[in-house]
């Protein structure tokens, strides 16, 4: 049984064809996104609470052991009660090490729980001959207590120090581990797609032109030689009797029944002015002798406006030479399929048209004219210019989504290489966003996101770069900058901005954003490692407090 025996089986067959490589290839970067998001939400949930609250508890106790020299040294039991009152704090950060340690990393669980207990030792000594010693007339009579507290202090300040530096180390691996995998993964996908490209190229290549372009081709032909008073052969029997097939039979049944009977010029001019496409006929000196009632429509014009007008007023491509080849190669014979042009209207609106034309041979051979028939694309350029927007910029905002600011950062990475210049890229996210979302709702948010937008416009030049690359995550990419100062001055406007208080729907509210800076090197490092060095400025700017722009590298300050 014949599966594919009409036009619309043929076609949807390629569709398929292009459908089922897409499937394949979309399957394949959701397995990969998927990986790629487990490892992230390792980090995140993981090993980065770890490292903050080990810092957070190494800092803590360096407080603590300061407040018990202080008190010592003055003599206030004051600082030693203050210094007391971190050991709560501390206890509570420790607990939740062991716990994390625990759920996670049994490599470390061991060196936290033992760091946990060694603290809780020396934290109930200190606590009790520290505020004996402040108390007692000569503070040199518990000095050999405190001098046991104070190695006990400094080995726990080892460990800390050792502690916080394994957690480090643990992100940095995790991070370096991730990124191996997804430049794996990213080699991979690259060789998928463009195999199953191939394929799919071939395969539909080759069933377009097996069941419908050679047909057509055919078809083509016969009525090239009918336009030149040939001989048309007869189609060669099919047992597919799709509609092609039946096409040229039928065309050659007209051509055998033409020899017969003389068909009317109302006959004839009835079914040209019922064609849904704009149909001109020229005369040999290119000037318009006949149009049909779709060509009217589409130029609003009347037919005593166009008759005895040259073609080429309303004629236009955007190539001058190529209006010029193609006319005369026209009158020399040459058909002309398919080519993108403009016809202008009677108010001076172009409309873009897919254009074909073909010479009209009298018997004899004699040009008779020039046939021109044109097809409206407006809504199709439409279309497509609809889709190159959705695929290059963010729906919400109108700034350049993630997939053009990664070109444009690559090509502004290729230019500095070439001009030795300096660019900068600022990595932003909005701070208490979330709370603003939850609190008035997602339109609410869109309207801030929104507003967000065109005040990072306002803070650049023009030939900076503002794009949504997230949620609530923006970046910046400044062309050109002089030195470190110049990304300051603009992050320090960004902040100043995003600090205005928002008015969304009549509540005022107010955010902040933590921005990381990333600066070109004379190295000139790729586009993913500044990315990455953006990314990570900004946690870190975070961490700090928020609300704050911080440099991937001290030295770029």
């Amino acid at each position: 049984m014949n599966i594919i025996g009409n036009i619309r089986s043929k076609i949807w067959a390629c569709v398929s064809v292009a459908l089922l490589s897409y499937l394949i290839a979309t399957l394949a970067t959701t397995w990969v996104n998927h990986q790629t998001k487990i490892s992230i939400s390792h980090v995140q949930k993981a090993d980065l609470p770890l490292s903050v609250k080990g810092i957070l508890v190494h800092s803590l106790f360096n407080s603590q052991s300061e407040d018990y020299e202080n008190g010592l040294l003055t003599g206030d039991a004051g600082e030693i009660q203050q210094a007391n009152m971190h050991h709560n704090q501390i206890t509570v950060l420790l607990n939740d090490l062991v716990r994390l340690a625990s759920a996670s990393h049994n490599d470390l669980y061991p060196r936290i729980l033992s760091l946990r207990d060694d603290y809780t030792v020396y934290f109930t000594l200190a606590s009790q001959y520290y505020m004996e010693a402040v108390q007692m007339v000569d503070i040199f009579a518990a000095r050999k207590e405190v001098h046991q507290l104070g190695k006990l202090r400094a080995g726990l300040d080892a460990d800390f120090q050792n502690v916080t530096g394994m957690l480090q180390e643990m992100i940095v691996t995790d991070l370096e581990k991730n990124n191996q995998r997804i430049d794996l993964y990213t080699r991979l996908l690259h060789v998928l797609f463009i195999l199953f490209l191939i394929i799919t190229t071939v395969v539909i290549n080759w069933l377009a032109n097996k069941e419908i372009i050679a047909p057509l081709g055919n078809i083509k032909k016969m009525i090239n030689d009918f336009s030149r008073g040939r001989t048309v052969e007869k189609p060669p029997a099919n047992q597919k009797g799709d509609e092609i097939h039946e096409l040229a039979t039928s065309f050659w049944q007209m051509t055998r029944e033409l020899q017969h009977i003389t068909v009317s010029r109302d006959y004839v001019d009835n079914i040209i002015n019922n064609m849904s496409d704009s149909l001109i006929i020229l005369n040999p000196d290119l000037s318009i002798q006949t149009v049909n009632h779709a060509t009217l429509s589409l130029l609003r014009l009347a037919e005593e406006e166009l008759t005895a007008t040259p073609f080429q007023n309303i004629f236009r491509h955007h190539e001058e030479s190529v209006a010029n080849s193609l006319f005369l190669g026209l009158l020399e014979g040459k058909a002309v399929t398919n080519l993108e042009a403009l016809y202008i209207t009677g108010d001076e609106q172009t409309i873009p048209v897919l254009f074909s034309a073909s010479a009209l041979y009298l018997p004899d051979g004699t040009l008779q004219g020039i046939s021109c028939l044109a097809h409206d694309i407006s809504e199709l350029k439409e279309q497509r210019e609809q889709l190159e927007f959705l695929a290059n910029f963010d729906r919400l905002t109108g700034l350049p989504n993630r997939n053009l600011f990664f070109n444009r950062l690559q090509l502004t990475v290729n230019d500095a290489r070439r001009y030795g210049h300096l660019f900068a890229l600022l990595y932003l996210d909005l701070d208490h966003f979330k709370p603003l979302n939850d609190k008035y709702g997602h339109q609410a948010g869109d309207l801030a996101l929104q507003e967000v937008a065109r005040r990072l416009l306002e803070t650049v030049r023009d030939t900076d770069t503002v794009s949504r690359v997230g949620g609530d995550e923006f970046t910046i990419l400044l062309s050109r900058v002089h030195n470190a100062s110049d990304a300051m001055k603009v992050a320090t406007k960004i902040l100043d901005s995003i600090g205005r208080p928002f008015l969304i729907h009549e509540n005022e509210c107010v955010l902040g954003v933590s921005i990381g800076i990333s600066l070109s090197s004379a190295e000139l490092t790729g586009a993913d490692t500044l990315m990455k060095n953006a990314d990570m400025a900004m946690y870190a700017a975070k961490a700090q407090g928020r609300n704050r722009f911080m440099f991937s590298s001290p030295d770029q300050m």
